[in-house]
């Protein structure tokens, strides 16, 4: 949850100031009516991604706003969040453009942009306005850095600008490509800044821009509350945090044995069933639910879409409870891992990556029956068993397409860069075929160990999923060139189903 500073306390904070660049062009030639939707779309975008970061917006007008993040017990420093909420803010503003080229053609909107500053330092907050309608205002002279660096970004062409004194304060994982020194009359000294295009969730050696580890989920639901975090990652299943650091609940029927994972709205344990000694995996909501019926809802949701899911493919769920008014999950435990750690560098062997594609192929069959589409399908969201069966996971995003279509909900989700579908990143409704493409994508990194497009920021890698041809298998794999042609087409129409992918897929085993 955001935490919004004490007014009149001096404190420690990361400043993120965002500008819509030419911004009057926009009000010049679009109707009233219009430009609201168009801006009233935006901004709840963005409020999600500030919510997920546990930002605090502080100050908003037609075209600028600025947010501050401080440091939250349990969460990630406060200047790697703020980097994150601006990468998320860039990618929503490449997709908005998407949708005014659409929706306005012929007004001349080619390029609808956003200039976004960075800098850290002290704050203070105040309060201006009569209650109910009193604005948290932060001022201080990271305020005014950050707002400076956002005007520069147009100067600069780049999007983010970001301080070097933050990006030292961020540690590693954060990759950037050029450099620069920002001066004003105002300025005692000249600001050194650098154009971040990346930040890396494991932590790593910072270099300059090489996207070999962009793997940011970036959650953009309709109708999401302000609590919401960002969700649990599945790929976090396997790695054991130390649980010292971490108190175990106490959860009626289940003894927690460990910390499996953390992410921004669950935590997830290792747990032994009471009754007969099984150990499982229990996920377990953070907050309250009585204060955030939107994680009532998602927990809800997703374990109603799995409990309709009985395939061998398709993770197991036993159990759904509350307990001192938090929401938990029960699941089965996946010791092997994530497909992403089995793939490794080099790819797998084909035999392995056909069986583990015709699995998927499987669940997905069972899944697009129903209705439901993933919609977040990648390497992290595919798990093993002890035996090595292949297991679809994290259905935190899921969407049941009947529900959305009676009720005329149109959802946003950007799934991760190097997997998303060509609908996903224009922001179109999605259905089943999105599936097919993200696991295409998948398929190509497990054949190659490499993913199927690269490039030095998102922007590059979007535009290459709209507009590059589907990548080339290795000779050794030629044959299944056309499989993939159908897996990863464009145009969604050309995609197969999902069942027509099982039956090629056991028509080439039965065949080989």
């Amino acid at each position: 949850m955001s935490i919004v500073p004490k007014r009149g306390v001096v404190i420690d904070a990361t400043v993120v100031s965002v500008i819509i660049r030419d911004f009057i062009q926009l009000t010049e030639r679009l109707s009233s009516t219009s430009l609201t939707s168009l801006m009233s779309d935006y901004y709840e975008k963005v409020a999600i991604q500030v919510a997920q970061q546990q930002g605090v917006l502080t100050s908003i007008s037609n075209y600028s706003m600025v947010v501050t993040f401080s440091e939250v017990g349990g969460a990630d420093a406060h200047v790697r969040r703020a980097l994150r909420c601006a990468l998320a803010i860039a990618m929503i503003a490449y997709q908005t453009r998407f949708w005014i080229r659409q929706a306005f053609p012929k007004q001349g909107l080619d390029k609808f942009g956003v200039g976004i500053g960075i800098h850290g330092g002290e704050l203070v907050f105040a309060e201006f306005g009569v209650a109910p309608h009193v604005q948290q205002v932060a001022s201080g002279h990271a305020v005014s850095v950050a707002s400076l660096l956002a005007a520069k970004s147009k100067e600069l062409d780049w999007n983010i600008v970001c301080s070097e004194q933050s990006l030292n304060a961020a540690g590693a994982g954060v990759k950037t490509r050029h450099h620069s020194v920002i001066g004003a009359d105002w300025l005692k000294y000249p600001v050194s800044v650098a154009e971040v295009v990346v930040v890396n969730e494991v932590e790593s050696e910072v270099v300059e821009v090489n996207l070999n580890a962009l793997d940011t989920t970036l959650v953009m639901d309709r109708g999401e509350s302000y609590e919401r975090y960002k969700k649990v990652d599945s790929a976090q299943y396997g790695a054991l945090v130390d649980a010292n650091l971490v108190s175990l609940p106490v959860v009626p029927g289940y003894r927690c044995l460990r910390a499996l994972g953390q992410g921004g709205m669950s935590r997830v344990y290792l747990v032994e069933r009471l009754r007969d000694g099984a150990q499982l995996a229990l996920k377990f909501a953070d907050g309250s639910v009585s204060q955030d019926s939107e994680v009532l809802y998602r927990f809800v949701e997703e374990y109603g879409m799995l409990e309709q899911l009985h395939n061998p493919h398709v993770i197991r769920i036993y159990d759904q409870g509350v307990t001192d008014d938090a929401l938990f999950i029960v699941m089965e435990y996946l010791p092997g891992g994530t497909l992403k750690q089995m793939i490794g560098r080099d790819g797998m062997e084909l035999k392995q990556a056909l069986e583990v594609l015709r699995e998927m192929a499987q669940a997905l069959v069972a899944a697009h029956k129903l209705g439901i589409i993933h919609r977040d399908i990648k390497p992290e969201n595919i798990m093993l068993r002890g035996d090595g069966a292949a297991v679809l996971c994290d259905f935190g995003v899921a969407l049941q397409t009947r529900t959305a279509v009676q009720q005329g909900i149109k959802e946003f989700v950007f799934g991760t860069p190097y997997y998303m579908s060509p609908e996903q990143a224009l922001g179109e409704n999605e259905d089943a075929r999105t599936d097919i493409y993200s696991m295409g994508a998948v398929f190509f990194y497990m054949l190659t160990g490499e993913k199927p497009y690269l490039g030095d920021t998102l922007e590059e890698i979007v535009q290459q999923h709209l507009l590059s041809p589907v990548p080339a298998l290795p000779p050794r794999y030629a044959d299944l060139q056309p499989l993939l042609e159908r897996m990863m087409a464009k145009d969604r129409e050309q995609r197969y189903s999902a069942s027509e992918l099982l039956q090629y897929l056991d028509d080439f085993r039965a065949g080989a």
